[in-house]
């Protein structure tokens, strides 16, 4: 007579071994070949969609999606545009716009980690260390930040915006003096270069610091991020140069879309 009840309440289910599904070694080795060849072929498959495009043509629905304020569907496009391997220009301002792009979401880890990744790749890019360091005083990193601006100062040591970026993060991290001593620098530089409006923001910055003095660390917590956030929209708007990265872009490119 067939059994047709295997287990009751008061039984535990019990498999005898004519019943039981035993994988060999052969059936291990097929799966995990079947599941090392799907891998292979999504990878093939997300490469392919990044390439199906131009680097152009990513770059614009990047920047169109940015300037309409759609900043979580522009990642999607920058995180494509650096999968184009053979424009190393067009990856580094991937990676670059990718980074502010997370800063604005206030997304800071993920803007952190691929502008670091951008440091290491590049040493020696000035847009690289300043915009790390943008996103390290935005998180309140000042130590980190602190450095990464000191690195843009070796890089350019006539850009003054970096040692406002420096002093602030130094005020951030509870060191008035040097704040004030940093800002001073900046102050003389943008004297020299006749650029006024900075060069007043600087010395109203330096007696707000000294009055804050007066004060518990918390009373100047929103005008250092909101003089932060200046520092970050200067740099973007007035330092950083996107045609150093895009002048590989044809004329009928930058006739039709211009570059920002």
């Amino acid at each position: 007579m067939i059994q047709k009840k295997f287990f009751s309440k008061n039984h535990p289910l019990q498999l005898f071994p004519k019943n039981q599904v035993l994988l060999s070694s052969v059936d291990l080795a097929m799966f995990f070949l079947r599941l090392l060849s799907f891998l292979f072929f999504f990878n093939t498959l997300v490469a392919t969609d990044a390439l199906a495009i131009s680097p152009e043509e990513l770059f614009k629905k990047a920047q169109t999606l940015e300037d309409d304020g759609f900043l979580e569907e522009a990642t999607k496009s920058w995180e494509k545009l650096r999968a184009v391997e053979n424009n190393l220009n067009f990856v580094i301002y991937a990676q670059l716009k990718l980074g502010t792009t997370y800063l604005k979401l206030k997304q800071f880890e993920k803007s952190i980690d691929i502008l670091k990744i951008t440091t290491m790749s590049h040493p020696d890019s000035f847009d690289a260390h300043f915009s790390l360091a943008n996103s390290l005083s935005a998180f309140k990193n000042f130590p980190d930040a602190i450095k990464a601006y000191q690195k843009t100062i070796t890089l350019k040591p006539r850009e003054g915006l970096s040692y406002v970026g420096l002093g602030l993060s130094l005020f951030g991290n509870g060191d008035s003096k040097n704040a004030i001593n940093t800002l001073l620098k900046a102050n003389k530089l943008f004297k020299e270069k006749k650029n006024i409006s900075w060069y007043r923001d600087t010395r109203v910055m330096i007696a707000q610091i000294k009055h804050f003095a007066k004060f518990p660390p918390h009373f100047s917590n929103l005008w250092l991020a909101n003089n932060l956030k200046l520092i970050h929209d200067t740099y973007e708007k007035t330092v950083f140069n996107s045609k150093y990265y895009l002048s590989s872009i044809s004329m009928h490119e930058k006739n039709n879309f211009p570059i920002k």
